[in-house]
């Protein structure tokens, strides 16, 4: 999870709705809140711990001789996420765990006894599984809004009192929530601004992520001077004497054997060139791609899917204007921006996709299910 930042720890809270399914024919969505902590294991997998608290109830039903009813359930659960793009603003994910929850069969506020004297309270477990989509809110990935549902399956069929029709009761909640993702420093890059302590000019000071000269690791404030590409003549030649500026945000991750799209605004009144230099972490030779004029200053090109390769890649961005006044960069063959390549993405959504049959299968057969 994470939308794909270097993060280990993340902290998050979640509200919603949950209604009981068990026995009754119209249960009542009623409110809950949970607690959650997460540590990513990696990309594709995380594992979480949550807890908090629930109310599950009824109104009366005389007919079925079903007083008004409130449970109380406090869960202490544990689960795993598996995402389908980690990536991505926007990741799908499905979850499957369990845990153990107390509960306590209250009418009017108060627990009533069992025939032998016995309050109705106890402490019991459950499966679950569940799915719903991460999406990312900041540019510095550690704020996420999560939307999803739930199906918990308990090992009891007492939380509505009734003790026919569903062999035991279970829960589905509809949620929403927010995760914040703490940074973590990344082995080899002390700062953890993205920028390698090998390629980093300033180890000891984070890179601001301005899109201007981003790969370096050093601090620059924003160019005194741009020129809009393709002004008019707003400047001529003559007047032109600064190199043309680029402004491009390096991208660090991406998934093995997918394209890679470079994106670039440069600000040059008479370009001559702009271009992709590219290679795989170890080979010798740069590859060279065009970026190609789409709108305005905004440039863009291709880093083919055969040459993402699980080692990483490492790439710069280069134009140069007419008057060869000097070259405009993000990047350079000496100090390149470096990408990791996380390997196997279509063997983890698979198993992604399997846990989810798994898990929303089973739900699907346990809620339609009946007692004989």
């Amino acid at each position: 999870m994470g939308g794909g930042e270097q993060t280990n720890f993340g902290i998050g809270l979640k509200t919603g709705l949950n209604k009981l399914e068990g026995d009754l024919k119209s249960p009542l969505f009623k409110p809950f809140v949970y607690g959650t902590v997460t540590y990513n294991l990696f990309e594709y997998l995380s594992i979480s711990i949550e807890s908090g608290y629930s109310v599950v109830g009824s109104k009366a039903d005389s007919a079925n001789n079903v007083p008004e009813f409130q449970t109380i359930i406090i869960p202490y659960e544990g689960h795993l996420t598996f995402s389908f793009i980690p990536l991505g603003k926007v990741n799908p994910y499905v979850i499957l765990g369990g845990g153990g929850f107390s509960w306590n069969y209250t009418i009017d506020g108060k627990t009533p006894r069992y025939d032998n004297g016995k309050l109705k309270k106890g402490y019991d477990s459950f499966f679950k599984c569940g799915g719903g989509v991460e999406i990312l809110l900041n540019k510095s990935h550690d704020f996420y809004f999560n939307l999803g549902v739930t199906y918990r399956y308990s090992l009891t069929d007492v939380l509505d009192d009734i003790y026919s029709g569903d062999e035991n009761d279970g829960l589905i909640d509809i949620y929403g929530g927010l995760t914040y993702y703490f940074r973590s420093s990344t082995r080899g890059d002390r700062d953890n601004d993205g920028v390698p302590d090998e390629l980093d000019l300033k180890v000891e000071i984070k890179e601001d992520p301005d899109g201007y000269l981003d790969h370096d690791g050093k601090p620059e404030g924003i160019p005194p001077v741009i020129y809009a590409t393709g002004s008019g003549g707003q400047v001529s030649a003559e007047e032109d004497n600064e190199p043309p500026v680029v402004i491009h945000h390096p991208i660090r991750r991406v998934e093995e054997g997918r394209d890679i799209k470079v994106k670039a605004d440069i600000y040059e009144n008479k370009l001559k060139v702009a271009s992709i230099l590219y290679r795989p972490i170890g080979f010798d030779r740069w590859k060279v791609g065009n970026l190609k004029n789409v709108s305005g200053s905004l440039f863009e090109g291709v880093i083919p899917s055969r040459y993402v390769k699980k080692q990483g890649l490492e790439y710069c961005v280069v134009a140069v204007d007419e008057a060869i006044n000097g070259v405009g960069y993000c990047g350079l063959p000496k100090l390149p921006v470096r990408v990791e390549v996380l390997s196997n993405p279509k063997m983890w959504r698979i198993i992604s996709g399997t846990a989810a049959l798994l898990g929303w299968g089973g739900s699907g057969y346990l809620i339609l299910k009946k007692q004989r």
